[in-house]
């Protein structure tokens, strides 16, 4: 799966990461939750969460200008690991085993309104759907985190459940 994105500058290429682009996902990550103004909006992902997603049948998708990381965003299938968001929904056996989480989307400041985002949404579910059809996409997004709730809203995620999650950071629960 690769793809060009126009980029204000030139064209973005939207491709799969790889472990060699580990410590770019590590500091954009970092670069973004110091750069936000609402830290609670935002859970970071350990280095050993990351390296999962690196792993089939789970993707991180990295947009790239050039060789610089401008966005990337992550989903997988936990299994019936604890960190399967179908947990928190009281969903057991087959259908616990048939959810795929998007996990981590982050965009640099400087790609920002080019609708990234959103693109990196679709582009996860439909990874998601490709390989497991039928299954259900969830996700996190702080209840005030109004610009990421309408991104996946628009990308017909649905509000599913509240809980509190991440050391105790209320999220929203959405599915799609």
């Amino acid at each position: 799966m690769k793809r060009e994105l126009k980029g204000k500058n030139g064209i973005l290429t939207l491709r799969p990461c790889h472990e060699t682009d580990l410590d770019a996902l590590m500091l954009l990550q970092e670069k973004i939750f110091q750069g936000m103004e609402h830290s609670d909006w935002f859970a970071l992902t350990s280095r050993e969460e990351n390296k999962r997603f690196l792993k089939e049948p789970n993707i991180i998708l990295g947009v790239f200008d050039n060789d610089t990381l401008a966005a990337y965003g992550s989903v997988g299938f936990l299994g019936d690991s604890p960190d399967n968001l179908g947990r928190d929904l009281g969903l057991e056996g087959e259908e616990l085993l048939r959810c795929a989480v998007l996990d981590t989307i982050v965009v640099d400041s400087k790609y920002r309104g080019l609708g990234l985002q959103r693109e990196l949404i679709r582009c996860c579910v439909d990874y998601a759907l490709e390989k497991m059809p039928g299954c259900k996409v969830l996700a996190t997004v702080s209840p005030e985190n109004i610009y990421s709730l309408r991104n996946v809203q628009a990308e017909g995620f649905v509000i599913l459940d509240k809980k509190e999650k991440y050391g105790g950071k209320e999220r929203y629960i959405l599915g799609k």
